[in-house]
């Protein structure tokens, strides 16, 4: 997304909250220690991917912002930042033990999720958890906002539409909860 490109500076400072801190340390907690774990849409890396190596994790970053990936490089730089689209997904089967999209989601259209769900399902091992967040309700045509001034486009599917997506690509959904700030949680499985 280029709207990130053009509001990293200020993202940093916004982001330096604790939100979706907590379901990321309880993923982290989860899995085994030094597990593989996605950062899917991680951005600058502040508080997921940090939390995250923090409890002992191999962290990779994908983010398609040359800029947010740039201070991802600042923040931690031990871990790996991969320029990509999450919709594509560029990882080998099966590499991920783990993975986390917190924030990214409903920024793709509804086509684009499902392809990111599908390249998640991929890279993930059988029994790996996929902790990420989006809208609750059906919003295919995209809601505007703003952050910073730049135009951005929301888009989700409805709790019941997630279920069958997620069931669609090989995953059960365990649970769906918001945090105080509105943010919609959806924890998922790889079953297959």
């Amino acid at each position: 997304m280029r709207e990130y490109d053009r509001i990293a500076e200020w993202y940093a400072s916004e982001r330096a909250g604790q939100a979706g801190l907590p379901e990321a340390v309880a993923l982290a907690s989860s899995i085994p220690y030094g597990s593989r774990v996605l950062d899917a849409g991680c951005g600058n890396g502040i508080p997921i991917a940090r939390a995250l190596l923090r409890a002992g994790h191999r962290v990779t970053g994908l983010d398609s912002s040359p800029a947010m990936l740039e201070r991802l490089r600042g923040n931690c730089p031990q871990i790996p930042a991969v320029r990509g689209l999450l919709q594509a997904c560029p990882f080998a089967e099966r590499t991920f033990d783990a993975a986390v999209a917190w924030g990214v989601m409903f920024h793709l259209t509804p086509e684009h999720q499902i392809q990111a769900v599908a390249g998640i399902s991929r890279v993930l091992k059988t029994g790996a958890p996929f902790l990420f967040t989006s809208g609750d309700e059906d919003n295919f045509e995209g809601k505007e906002g703003t952050m910073n001034g730049v135009v951005v486009k929301y888009f989700s599917f409805g709790v019941g539409n997630y279920r069958r997506i997620l069931g669609d690509q090989g995953f059960a959904l365990i649970d769906v909860h918001q945090d105080q700030g509105g943010n919609t949680y959806y924890l998922a499985a790889k079953t297959l």
